[in-house]
């Protein structure tokens, strides 16, 4: 099996943490909502979702209700790419 070498596998993993990490920051401040306020809602901790703005590992079950609070499909955190049809 040939592979290709785009780098460093955790390299990639940091840029697309990164990238989701901006996209949640923008979801939440679209929302008009704070970190405090969008834990409210979803259930994470306020920890967990400044560690995900960061670009921090975050579970799918996290992720989903972060996606879920801020009306969106989980999705559209993770790459702005998959959804075409909103």
């Amino acid at each position: 099996m040939n592979q290709r070498d785009d780098g460093p596998p955790d390299h990639k993993l940091e840029q697309h943490l990164a990238a989701m990490g901006l996209r949640l920051r923008a979801a939440r401040r679209r929302a008009d909502l704070t970190q405090g306020e969008l834990a409210a809602l979803s259930g994470v901790d306020r920890g967990n979702i400044s560690r995900a703005e960061h670009g921090g590992n975050i579970s799918l079950e996290t992720l989903w209700r972060l996606a879920l609070a801020l009306n969106m499909h989980a999705a559209d955190l993770l790459d702005d790419r998959l959804r075409r049809d909103n």
